[in-house]
């Protein structure tokens, strides 16, 4: 009686350790998993990190007079805002730009002065972050 009793009380024993060792390998699997999807996104991240570095040493080698022109023109207006005199018409410029240029332009002169003043890699890591908060991913 004591025999079955402990061959019983062994079974159970022998069902929960098993249940034990098939969770803790389903476990080591989905941690395992989890490594490998960390260690390619890494690995992406560092290619595409080194890619843009180097587009972005290669414009900032090939500068010319559109860096100048862009930085006078975009510095112009916030100058003019401090001189009396030319702070509404700057207030008006303003006002025509948002009114009347399409959302494409703004755009495209993101991509010109992205490219001109190289900041690829800055973007990059932008574009992902925003990626990620409209997918819901943290």
């Amino acid at each position: 009686m004591i025999g079955a009793l402990l061959q019983g009380v062994s079974l159970i024993a022998g069902y929960f350790k098993n249940k034990q060792r098939i969770k803790a390998k389903r476990q080591e699997r989905q941690d395992q998993l989890e490594q490998a999807v960390t260690d390619a996104q890494t690995k992406r991240i560092e290619q595409g990190d080194a890619s843009a570095a180097d587009l972005d040493a290669i414009s900032l080698k090939g500068r010319g007079w559109k860096d100048e022109y862009l930085l006078v023109l975009t510095t112009a207006p916030l100058i003019l805002t401090f001189i009396p005199d030319f702070a509404p018409y700057v207030a008006e410029g303003f006002a025509a730009l948002k009114e009347n240029v399409p959302e494409y332009f703004w755009y495209a002169l993101a991509m010109v002065y992205i490219d001109t003043f190289g900041f690829r890699r800055m973007l990059r890591v932008a574009f992902e972050h925003w990626i990620n908060k409209r997918l819901g991913v943290k």
